[in-house]
């Protein structure tokens, strides 16, 4: 950021953002559609239907390269009305050209993402990570190209394009050669199935814009009541904290389709053993990222951005401990989509997301943005703490008592533990990169040892190992498929929607 911001200047940059705020809500067409493709195949898998797998294939395919040709109408529409909103005519070409090229890119990845959900089934995430490395390699390679010989705001679009047709031609080749099942069909029947699939989405796009309203609402409360000033600021420590988020839902990103196969296989035992597993690793990775932005937290940003912006450190610290409440139980959320009992999920976001609105219109003025921040964790502590787990255990038929007193009991061990590391290498808590750097791999590697002694028995230290050598390349199996639909019919009790 501040290379392209340097190069480009603040008026530009800011045309730069503005484009990408818009091409951004393009995300919305997906209506969630990824979330119940993936899933659905998941459980054909756990069936082993390949007949079911190919007919979900085909019709999230035509769904998606659907919704790209609307991007693509929205994109030449926002493009016809850039005059609206610039008042120089060259910059209304510039703008529009930026628009047009962003947008193309993003309506070509719309029938990716099918491709996407394909590997993510098959449990190559080995290939999906290697294929996002790669493009954001190629992307920041020929961005920082682009600046350093000459190149402006245009060239930075083109840039980006260029970068992601080879991610997506790779994606697709993989996608085919990891299952055989993936395979474009003429003719097939359809209608059940899409409004299956759209009647398991909806929630997953509610679920969506919930989000949206839970780590989106503050710059606009804080732009209203603080001052445009008082955004920047907050930026700095939202950045940190949407990244932290992130992190965790990528990191474990397997379990909601292991879970989604077992559910299919009708494996109660091996569920329920699975999600205490995918708690602890949950508290494990999410403590860590937690204390460590807490710790490190201050002298980077001095480093980084400066001091005087050193007020963005302890929303830093609110904000950090109000993702730690949320992802440390990511394995719980993931087991009510693998369930289809992530309905009332979508409910609990958007009590947070309003509660969270509420709390920091009042807390904004008396406290600036700490009170915002206060709001959003308030929030979150209601709702993820009180509500979310008592729900879980009730549509799980696990016992309340038992899962709060394993959650606690973990997280608890691995803030301990966390202490410790950060405690050992605290020579390096000042604002120096060098010192920054090597502290941070002291305690990332005192933190991982500690771990793998202390909190993963021995039992769980196996099932990692296997995991980790384990690249999900089995295939599935050709059986005599369900009757046609019937997958989508017995796992989905919202068919009628």
């Amino acid at each position: 950021m501040p290379f392209v911001v340097h190069h480009l200047g603040d008026r530009l940059y800011g045309f730069w953002s503005l484009a990408s705020v818009f091409i951004g809500y393009y995300s919305l067409l997906d209506l969630g559609l990824s979330s119940a493709v993936s899933q659905y195949v998941c459980v054909a898998i756990g069936r082993n239907d390949i007949g079911e797998c190919r007919a979900v294939f085909n019709t999230a395919l035509r769904i998606q390269s659907l919704l790209g040709g609307v991007a693509l109408v929205a994109t030449f529409a926002i493009a016809a009305a850039t005059p609206l909103f610039t008042h120089v005519v060259a910059d209304a070409h510039l703008f529009r050209s930026v628009i047009l090229i962003l947008g193309v890119n993003t309506a070509l990845s719309f029938p990716i993402k099918v491709y996407n959900g394909v590997l993510d089934a098959q449990y190559r995430f080995d290939i999906n990570s290697f294929l996002t490395t790669l493009g954001v390699v190629l992307r920041t390679g020929l961005v920082i190209l682009a600046i350093l010989t000459g190149g402006g705001l245009l060239a930075l679009a083109w840039m980006t394009l260029l970068a992601s047709l080879p991610v997506a031609a790779l994606q697709i080749w993989f996608g085919k050669r990891e299952a055989h099942w993936a395979s474009i069909e003429v003719k097939f029947e359809t209608n059940s199935r899409i409004k299956t699939l759209f009647s398991y989405s909806i929630y997953s796009f509610l679920s969506y814009l919930a989000d949206i309203l839970r780590f989106q609402v503050d710059p606009l409360v804080i732009s209203g009541l603080i001052g445009l000033a008082a955004v920047t600021h907050y930026r700095v420590a939202a950045i940190f904290t949407q990244q932290y988020w992130q992190v965790l839902v990528l990191s474990l990103g397997i379990l909601g389709p292991v879970f989604s196969r077992l559910h299919g296989m009708g494996d109660r035992a091996q569920i329920e053993e699975i999600f205490f597993f995918g708690t602890k690793l949950s508290c494990c990775i999410s403590s860590f990222i937690c204390f460590a932005l807490i710790g490190w937290g201050k002298p980077f940003i001095i480093r980084w951005m400066g001091p005087k912006y050193l007020d963005a450190y302890w929303p830093l610290v609110i904000l950090a401990i109000s993702v730690l409440v949320d992802v440390c139980q990511k394995s719980s959320v993931d087991l009510l989509y693998a369930t289809f009992n992530h309905r009332f999920y979508t409910y609990l976001n958007w009590a947070e997301g309003l509660l969270n609105l509420a709390f920091s219109l009042a807390l904004a003025r008396p406290l600036g943005i700490i009170g915002v921040a206060t709001g959003t964790l308030i929030a979150a502590l209601l709702i993820r703490i009180v509500v979310q787990p008592w729900w879980v255990c009730r549509v799980s038929n696990l016992r309340y008592v038992n899962y709060m007193r394993f959650w606690g009991g973990t997280l608890l061990n691995c803030v301990f533990w966390t202490g410790v590391a950060i405690a050992v290498s605290a020579w390096g808590l000042r604002p120096s990169y060098p010192l920054l750097i090597g502290s941070a791999i002291l305690a990332s590697g005192l933190y991982a040892i500690s771990s793998w002694l202390f909190i993963l028995n021995s039992s769980e230290r196996t099932k990692l190992v296997v995991a980790m050598s384990n690249r999900g390349q089995e295939k599935v199996q050709t059986t005599e498929p369900l009757a046609k639909g019937k997958i989508l019919e017995n796992f989905c009790p919202d068919t009628d929607l």
